[in-house]
């Protein structure tokens, strides 16, 4: 269950600003200012992309580019930047330091990609939070561009008038539902999530077999499977 769905946006946003005050402090531990700087890199990067978002909210015409630079700054730098961590407290070598960054960024873009698809095909009770919220709230993901590229007039229309009114009605929602699967802009969603997965594995390559690098792989699958 999500945080903000079992205590409210108040107790979320505070234990954020804990675990994140609580993160430098544990690397001040490190006496590393390169782990130093890659938090800050990182978390001016995530506010960036908010922002980012915020200016494309209600944008129904936001392009592909657009979207996924926002899941870069908001996702992508994050898992990177913790992988690149990961790496530089293990004291790997440079080239699987970066190795561990592109394995974090690339599995971060296929995290999101799920996650914004999951809004659209999760089981409200298993997601933890109500089913639609990023179209209630304007936000046009990458199943909805899909679906506005493919659906023709009937979904222009039913999704310009959700992302003007922010609601949507059971039938709307049904529609929506609908469309997705009969256009194949759910199954598209899901097969660039998959891309980016498969890219993260690739990273781990210039690592010898072990437990640690199977299991890194083995997140790479879990995102892919996850339904909450």
């Amino acid at each position: 269950m999500a945080v903000h769905s079992r205590w409210g946006n108040d107790i979320t946003v505070l234990l954020g600003d804990y675990l994140y005050i609580k993160s430098m402090a544990m690397a001040l531990t490190q006496d590393s200012l390169e782990i130093i700087r890659l938090l800050c890199d990182v978390t001016l990067r995530m506010i960036e992309g908010e922002l980012y978002q915020l200016t494309k909210t209600g944008d129904v015409d936001i392009s592909e580019d657009e979207h996924f630079e926002i899941i870069r700054r908001k996702t992508a730098y994050l898992f990177g930047g913790c992988a690149q961590i990961g790496g530089l407290l293990g004291s790997v070598t440079k080239e699987q330091e970066l190795a561990l960054r592109e394995f974090g960024f690339n599995l971060g873009v296929a995290f999101q990609l799920v996650d914004d698809l999951l809004d659209y095909t999760a089981d409200e009770s298993a997601l933890g939070k109500p089913v639609g919220g990023d179209l209630r709230e304007g936000k046009v993901t990458l199943p909805i561009i899909l679906l506005l590229q493919r659906g023709g007039a009937e979904a222009d229309r039913l999704i310009r008038s959700i992302v003007a009114e922010r609601t949507v009605s059971t039938e709307q929602w049904h529609d929506i539902v609908r469309l997705l699967r009969e256009h194949g802009a759910d199954d598209h969603a899901y097969s660039r999530a998959v891309e980016y997965a498969t890219q993260a594995k690739t990273a781990l390559d210039v690592f010898p077999p072990s437990r640690e690098r199977d299991a890194l792989v083995a997140l790479c699958d879990y995102v892919l499977s996850r339904d909450r």
